[in-house]
């Protein structure tokens, strides 16, 4: 596990490089924090790090994004309005726990049972003036 406390949009980026980085085929990264924490924007930086050209939006509403990059297709989920975790199973949720894949997923605690069973764990808390971005692979 590793802290890495950001006051600035700079400090975010060099921590979006560093896990852009560290991401092979196959990466499934939960994304937890409150409403405005930043875990949008986080998935924007390291999308952009990732060689994403088209501006990543939050899949709030849709549950789903897919980009795409010369190298990598990156599916952008968030389960935040999902009610039961059988509208996950009916969408395939699956199909986007692969091995070729870069799958992201906002407020993954909601349903951890759906989970693969192994993810990387991106916590980000708002502590007065700082974020604290915790990473548990």
């Amino acid at each position: 596990m590793k802290n890495y406390d950001v006051i600035s949009l700079d400090d975010t980026i060099i921590v979006a490089k560093e896990v852009a980085a560290r991401l092979t085929a196959g990466a499934v990264v939960s994304l937890t924090g409150d409403l405005g924490a930043g875990k949008t924007t986080f998935v924007q930086l390291v999308c952009k790090e990732l060689g994403i050209n088209e501006y990543v939006n939050s899949p709030t509403f849709t549950i789903v994004n897919e980009y795409e990059s010369g190298k990598w297709k990156v599916n952008h989920i968030d389960f935040y309005r999902v009610k039961h975790v059988d509208e996950l199973l009916e969408i395939g949720m699956d199909q986007y726990f692969n091995d070729k894949d870069i799958t992201f997923i906002e407020w993954a605690e909601l349903f951890e049972e759906i989970m693969p069973d192994k993810f990387v764990r991106i916590t980000i808390e708002m502590l007065d003036n700082i974020r604290r971005i915790t990473i548990d692979a």
